[in-house]
C-alpha cells in the first residue's frame, strides 16, 4: 500500500492541475482580504457608496478575526471541497482512462490497498492545501497591516482538524463515485452538486415539506459549512466524527465495488 501511496504522491506532485487549484484558492484569499479592506477602510469605500446593506456588512466585519477570514475565504460555501474534489476525481479517473488501473491490479491483488492509497493521497492533499491556506492567511493579514485580529492557536488547531476530517469524508465520497462510474465527467458533476452543497439544499427543501430536516445535522456539508468554529465542549467534535464515519463507510463501499466489478 505504501508503494502505491508513494507512487500516487509522485504523480500528483507532477500534475499541473494541482498548482492551478492551489493558486485559485490562494487568489480567493487575496480577494477576501481586499474586499474586507475595502469595506473597513474609509479610503477604500467612499461615504457615498455606503448603503444600509453595506453598513450592516461593515458592522459584521468588525467582529471578524483571522479564523473567520480563514473560514470564509475558502472553506465555507464548499469552495475548498469542490476544488480539492475535482482534483481528486480527475486524478482517480485518470487511472481508468489511461489503462493504468490494470497494471496496478496486476501487481496488487488486495484491492483495498488501492482505495486506502487513494484516500491517504487525498488526505495528504487536503492537509497540505489547508496548511498552505492557513499560512497564507497569516501572511496576507500581516501584509494588510493586521487587517483582522489574530486568533488563538487552540481555536485554529481545532478548526483545522475539524475541517480536515470532514474533507476526508468528501474525498472518500468522490473516490467512490469514480469507482462506480469510471467517468471523469460524472465525477466532476458529483463534486459540483455534492461538494458545493447544492444537492443537500435541494433535498433539504424537499424534506422540509414533510417536516423532516433533522438528517441535515449529520451530513458532511452541514458540518463543514455550519459546524463550530471554536471548541467549547465535546459536542463540537461531532463534525469530526461524522467525517471519519463517512470516510470509513465510503471507503468500504469502494472496496466492495472494486471487488465485484471487473477492471
Amino acid at each position: 500500500m505504501f508503494n502505491l501511496l508513494r507512487m500516487d504522491l509522485y504523480r500528483l506532485k507532477r500534475t499541473k492541475s494541482l498548482y492551478i487549484c492551489l493558486a485559485f484558492l490562494l487568489a480567493m484569499t487575496i480577494l477576501a482580504y481586499w474586499m474586507t479592506w475595502r469595506f473597513q477602510d474609509p479610503e477604500g469605500l467612499g461615504a457615498g457608496e455606503m448603503s444600509l446593506a453595506l453598513q450592516s456588512t461593515v458592522e459584521t466585519l468588525k467582529n471578524y478575526d483571522l479564523l473567520m477570514m480563514f473560514r470564509d475565504s475558502g472553506i465555507d460555501g464548499g469552495v475548498f471541497t469542490t476544488i480539492t474534489g475535482i482534483l481528486a476525481a480527475l486524478f482517480v479517473s485518470l487511472d481508468f482512462s489511461s489503462g493504468f488501473m490494470k497494471n496496478i491490479m496486476a501487481l496488487h491483488r488486495d484491492r483495498w490497498k488501492y482505495v486506502a492509497s487513494k484516500l491517504l493521497t487525498a488526505g495528504i492533499l487536503n492537509f497540505v492545501f489547508l496548511a498552505a491556506l492557513l499560512v497564507y492567511n497569516l501572511l496576507v493579514n500581516t501584509c494588510f497591516g493586521t487587517l483582522v485580529p489574530n486568533s488563538a492557536v487552540d481555536s485554529l488547531a481545532f478548526y483545522f482538524v475539524h475541517t480536515w476530517t470532514v474533507s476526508m469524508g468528501f474525498s472518500a465520497l468522490f473516490i467512490l463515485v469514480i469507482l462506480l462510474t469510471r467517468s471523469s465527467a460524472m465525477g466532476v458533476a458529483a463534486v459540483l452538486v455534492l461538494g458545493s452543497g447544492l444537492g443537500q439544499t435541494l433535498l433539504l427543501n424537499f424534506t422540509a415539506l414533510f417536516h423532516m430536516t433533522e438528517w441535515c445535522d449529520y451530513t458532511l456539508y452541514a458540518n463543514l459549512a455550519y459546524g463550530p468554529v471554536r471548541y467549547s465542549g465535546m459536542a463540537d467534535w461531532k463534525g469530526a466524527v461524522v467525517g471519519l464515519v463517512f470516510s470509513a463507510v465510503y471507503s468500504l463501499l469502494g472496496c466492495i465495488v472494486l471487488t465485484r466489478r471487473d477492471i
